[in-house]
């Protein structure tokens, strides 16, 4: 299991490289998420990276390390997937094993990769396995939990033709 969820984030990871290497002069354009320029995103995707790295695999990062260092250093604590056995004691949402924090923060950097995108107009597909856990993931969490202040806004009805990206981004607030 540890491994799928490695994977996942691998995989989001790609998709977020992508963006974040095609931003150029744009740090400062609007992005979908409220009141956040691209530089405020990505310092929020990349804190949230650094979280995981330090409190979930106890990296030693750099406060304010960049994404190149937060990634690789992710990447190199992950070749061992049992760094992912066992629980910890806090999370956002209380105790919770360590494989299922991962997903949170594939979660967050999947949504964000999106959020880029939008804002730098580069291509907005995401990938689809990243996209189906954490679509299946978010539903699972407590209404009052998801829609909590910081976190995501009110569900926007996707149609019901809808693909299973747009499903997702508006469950989680975004319209598409």
């Amino acid at each position: 299991m540890n491994e799928q969820h490695i994977a996942l984030w691998k995989q989001t990871v790609e998709a977020w490289d992508a963006r974040y290497e095609a931003i150029g002069e744009q740090w400062g354009a609007d992005t979908p998420c409220e009141g956040w320029c691209v530089q405020d995103l990505v310092d929020h995707a990349v804190g949230v990276q650094q979280q995981v790295a330090g409190g979930l695999l106890g990296l030693q990062l750099e406060e304010g390390a960049g994404w190149p260092a937060v990634r690789d250093g992710m990447i190199a604590a992950m070749e061992d997937p049992s760094v992912l056995d066992g629980e910890l004691p806090q999370g956002p949402f209380g105790p919770m094993p360590k494989a299922m924090m991962l997903g949170v923060a594939t979660s967050d950097l999947l949504i964000h990769t999106w959020d880029l995108a939008r804002a730098i107009g580069a291509d907005e597909a995401l990938p689809a396995e990243p996209v189906s856990a954490a679509y299946q993931g978010l539903q699972r969490f407590p209404e009052e939990a998801m829609r909590a202040s910081g976190r995501f806004g009110p569900e926007i009805e996707a149609a019901t033709d809808a693909d299973e990206q747009t499903r997702m981004l508006g469950f989680t607030g975004r319209q598409v």
